[in-house]
This record gives structure tokens, sequence and C-alpha cells, in this order.
């Protein structure tokens, strides 16, 4: 029997298409909610489905992964197709592996980092790198002012900071005064499963009612972006996810999390 179409599998409500280029990345964070059990998608794939997505009402790309920039078939290339598609592109990216000139690759129109805690301590104990990740993202934010590329960032809300939001939202606020564009800033309730989040659930976890009262503060005053609360990063009512295992093209969330 022959699958559904891509059409028949998609639901109406999404808007956004965030494709898993890859599982691996050059980080451990202690959060994380990606698999490793699924296959590096191939150039022709993720043409052949950008091809179909833009037949469809999709006109918003994220590229993702494991981290993009590690993807070995020319990721550039890719979102200058894209691009050229007619897709707002987006890359979701931890910035350790940036190219020399990121900021100047026109066919990227936003850049998705993360930012957990204006505390080094606090942020480098939920994202590891080898060489430190706080003050590497902080540089990587603020070579994107006046570049013409957007900036939209993701904090992981989770036992270690969730008392430190505010200092996050006075830095964004900073940033968009010094030029940055700043599009969104994404809060994420942190989820116990993944490669990061299942091993470190007990110690990283929140309550919904902590999660909810800790984004109403962080966005009490007013901010020149805006701000969205996301309760199950892997349940969007806007974005559809996908991925190939096994040469097959899947589509949705690979963990259902009922009681989230």
């Amino acid at each position: 029997t022959s699958r559904p179409s891509l059409n028949d599998r998609l639901p109406a409500r999404k808007h956004i298409a965030s494709l898993f280029l890859l599982p691996q990345c050059d980080m451990s964070c202690r959060f994380c909610a990606s698999e490793e059990d699924f296959s590096v998608m191939s150039y022709a794939q993720a043409e052949r489905l950008l091809r179909a997505l833009r037949a469809l009402s999709i006109r918003n790309v994220v590229f993702g992964g494991g981290e993009p920039f590690l993807w070995p078939h020319d990721l550039e290339r890719l979102t200058g197709l894209a691009r050229n598609l007619g897709f707002l592109v987006q890359v979701c990216t931890n910035g350790a592996s940036l190219p020399v000139g990121y900021e100047r690759i026109a066919s990227i129109d936003r850049y998705i980092l993360p930012l957990e805690s204006m505390d080094p301590a606090v942020h480098d104990g939920l994202r590891v790198h080898p060489a430190g990740h706080h003050q590497l993202v902080l540089d990587r934010i603020a070579s994107l002012a006046g570049s013409g590329r957007q900036l939209t960032v993701s904090t992981v809300v989770t036992r270690d900071n969730i008392d430190l939001l505010a200092e996050v939202a006075a830095f964004l606020t900073r940033s968009a005064a010094q030029g940055v564009d700043v599009h969104a800033w994404h809060l994420y309730r942190v989820l116990p499963v993944g490669r990061g989040g299942a091993p470190n659930a007990d110690r990283l976890a929140i309550t919904f009612d902590e999660f909810v009262r800790a984004c109403t503060q962080a966005r009490r005053r007013p901010l020149p972006f805006r701000v969205y609360r996301r309760d199950n990063m892997l349940r969007s009512s806007s974005v559809e996810f996908f991925w190939f295992e096994n040469g097959r093209l899947e589509i949705g969330s690979k963990v259902a999390l009922s009681k989230y």
C-alpha cells in the first residue's frame, strides 16, 4: 500500500517547516531534546522536500538538526535554493560552527541562536562546549548588528535559569538598540526527552505553573520584539517537523508526551 501524499499528511494549520538535516551536533546540551536515530538528509532529498512544500502552503522553512552547519551537503547552497523558491529561510544553530562571513550570507533571512542566561556559569552549565559557549554566542549576536539578518533567540527554561530570564530580556533589548534586528524571543519549557533531556530530567524539570509564571514575569516590561511561550517544543501549532529514516520521509513529532 502506498503512503499518503505529503498534502494528506500535513495539517492545514501548519505554515512553518522545520527540516532535521542530520542528528550530529558539536555540543552536549544538558536538556537536548534531539534524538540520534534519524538519517543524514541528502541534498536530493532536501531539494525534493522543499519543492513539495513550496507547492503546498508552506512559505517559511527552518533548517536544523543536530547542528545544520555540520551538514556535509552544502548548507549555503541549500538555503540559496530555498530562497529562490520563495521561502523565508531560517537556520537554527548553536553558533559554534558558523562559517566566516555567516552574517553576510544573503540566502539566510534569520538565525535562531540560543541563550540560556546572562550568567556564564549557568549558560555553560546547560550548553556544554569544549571551548565554552556563552561568550561565543554573545559575540555571534553582536556580529548580526546591521547585517540585514534577523535574530530569534531561544531559551530553554529549566530549574537552573528560571529565575534569570529578566536579564536575558534586558540584554536582548540592549542588543536591539545597538542595531541587532531581534525578531523574537522563544521561551521553551524543558522536556524530559532526547539525548540530554531524558537523563537530566529530574534535575532540570519545572512544573507547568512555574514555567507560565516565569514567562509572564519575563515579558512584564514592554519589549521591542515578540515573546513566544513554547509549552512543548515537540507539539507546535504552527511548525511541522520533517526528517528521514531509512530513506523514508517522516513527519511530526517523534515523541508523544501526553502528560505535557
